[in-house]
């Protein structure tokens, strides 16, 4: 007797997309995003110069690859500094005014 083989589709749904744009696209050069040293050495402090909006208070998250938030600090200076996770990678950082995307960088944090 012959057995007859069933597929069944396997959907994959992302649970945290992001759509990654030039941290200056269309915008002027002011509100360019700098972090440095990029990269960096696990555990280091890194700076970073953000644009400011028009209500001069911004949010700093940082991302790791699968989306869980490693650093958040909300400032109304135009730079923060704050230490990079001990565990090497890559990670989205990302500037936010009122839930609105202002910039966004990748970070890679090596050995």
């Amino acid at each position: 007797m012959m057995m007859k083989q069933i597929f069944l589709p396997i959907v994959v749904i992302c649970t945290f997309c992001l759509t990654v744009l030039p941290a200056n696209a269309g915008k002027s050069d002011d509100r360019k995003l700098t972090a440095y040293p990029n990269p960096i050495d696990r555990g280091a402090v890194l700076t970073v110069e953000m644009p400011l909006g028009e209500h001069g208070e911004v949010t700093v998250v940082l991302y790791n690859t699968v989306g869980k938030v490693i650093h958040t600090q909300k400032t109304t200076n135009k730079s923060v500094e704050f230490k990079v996770p001990d565990i090497s990678g890559i990670y989205l950082l990302r500037i936010l005014e009122k839930q609105k995307v202002l910039a966004v960088e990748k970070i890679v944090v090596r050995e």
